[in-house]
């Protein structure tokens, strides 16, 4: 039983760490491969617009009825006691703090990061990432740095618009939920708001952005063969992003929380 224990659990943790290498070295040859950001101008461009762009309305309808909710929730949840323009302040840094970000990282996970994974992968079943070796042409340079480049600017916009989205509606279901004017909301945005949370809501962003596209990259490359290889891999990039962004969401929260008593 003992040996059978450890054969299982030394298995699991031969292959995490295999995974976790290769990780890491493409990662690190994804950012050395930055040198070369102007060769791949066009393929930039082209994954910014599949990122950014075409993530755009699924991302702004998703912030929309998520302001809704939490104005609805934050509005049935106070007191009588508790002064009204309140809800303003706490809509606003739920949002910036919190579920803009991580909202906007899952929304792109699930919409780009799985099409990137399909995409590599069908490029690995069809041998078109061996022909680019062939060529003497690195896949990590022409593959995966331009939708790096391209998600580190595309989802930091999302977010920012998803914020703006969430705000507004925030406001409008707190209008109907408690009647809450505009300047009383105004007033307890004001009275929350810190200049370092717009950074924390950036921050947040650009480091789910490089993760979730390093890991759908990641699996993309490692596809296994056949299309239910590719299905496989499509998953595990999906999974394994929505887990990393809600752990370094924790760790990053808890570090700002860390700053703030101190």
């Amino acid at each position: 039983m003992i040996k059978h224990f450890l054969e299982t659990y030394g298995r699991a943790g031969k292959t995490f760490f295999t995974y976790y290498g290769k990780l890491t070295k493409m990662s690190v040859q994804s950012f050395l491969a930055i040198r070369k950001l102007h060769i791949y101008r066009p393929q930039i461009i082209d994954e910014f617009m599949v990122i950014g762009r075409r993530s755009f309305p699924i991302v702004s309808i998703t912030a929309i009825f998520m302001g809704l909710v939490l104005g609805v929730q934050i509005g049935t949840q106070m007191g009588s006691m508790t002064a009204k323009y309140v809800e303003g302040g706490l809509v606003l840094r739920a949002i910036l703090l919190e579920m803009g970000p991580v909202i906007t990282a899952v929304v792109i996970a699930g919409r780009a990061g799985a099409g990137i994974a399909s995409e590599l992968g069908t490029m690995v079943v069809t041998e078109q990432v061996d022909a680019l070796r062939t060529m003497a042409i690195d896949p990590i340079e022409i593959l995966v740095m331009p939708r790096l480049i391209a998600g580190i600017f595309a989802i930091p916009a999302l977010t920012v618009f998803s914020n703006i989205f969430s705000i507004f509606a925030g406001f409008v279901s707190t209008k109907f939920a408690i009647n809450l004017d505009y300047d009383g909301f105004v007033k307890g945005m004001r009275m929350a708001f810190h200049g370092h949370d717009v950074f924390i809501s950036l921050s947040k962003s650009l480091i789910f952005g490089i993760v979730l596209i390093l890991l759908s990259c990641f699996w993309g490359l490692n596809s296994g063969k056949g299309a239910r290889g590719v299905g496989l891999a499509t998953t595990s990039a999906v999974v394994s992003s929505l887990i990393a962004i809600f752990v370094l969401d924790y760790i990053k929260i808890g570090r700002a929380s860390c700053r703030e008593r101190v």
